[in-house]
């Protein structure tokens, strides 16, 4: 009879870590996949959102964002692309200071003819803001570092101090590798 008591609490432990691992293991895959945008059929979908994604999240440069950044950043890395977001490295002997951010979408706008089809306008042409992820809408970051260089301000105000922007954006419908935009 101990015998059984004791085969049994083990059973149900071995239950409980089994639900347990099984829990994680649904619980990550579901956030893993949780920015994953894929265009419609017949467009390209990107094979490797989850992987591109989780590198990108886990990127040092990335790590210590502010969240809504972070998120922008990963949903861009899970989107079809060319690219990663771009990283950025430290030019200077310290750590680049992150003191900007902007994420950019097209939400909200006001229907044109560079966005929106119009019957009898419009409706043979390609768009020429949109359509390079079939539809997907546009979204991006753009990010504004402080390098602290020696010699140089370290004060992001200061017109003296060394400053890089970095842009990604998923979906700018591109021509040629020139934008479309003049």
């Amino acid at each position: 009879m101990r015998q059984q008591t004791v085969n049994r609490s083990r059973g149900g432990k071995r239950l409980k870590a089994a639900t347990c691992l099984l829990a994680l293991a649904l619980t990550a895959s579901i956030a893993g996949q949780a920015y994953a945008e894929q265009p419609p059929a017949t467009c390209h979908p990107n094979l490797l959102a989850v992987q591109d994604e989780a590198t990108v999240r886990n990127r040092g440069d990335v790590t210590q964002l502010p969240d809504p950044l972070k998120n922008r950043l990963a949903q861009l890395a899970n989107r079809p692309h060319s690219q990663l977001p771009m990283q950025v490295y430290a030019e200077a002997d310290g750590a680049s200071q992150l003191f900007q951010y902007y994420l950019l979408d097209t939400n909200g706008f006001q229907p044109n003819v560079f966005t929106t089809t119009f019957p009898g306008v419009n409706d043979h042409v390609q768009l020429t803001a949109t359509g390079g992820n079939c539809g997907l809408s546009t979204v991006g970051a753009v990010r504004v570092v402080l390098e602290p260089k020696p010699g140089l301000p370290t004060d992001p105000a200061n017109p003296r101090a060394f400053n890089d922007v970095f842009t990604d954006i998923s979906d700018l419908f591109v021509i040629n590798n020139e934008s479309g935009w003049y």
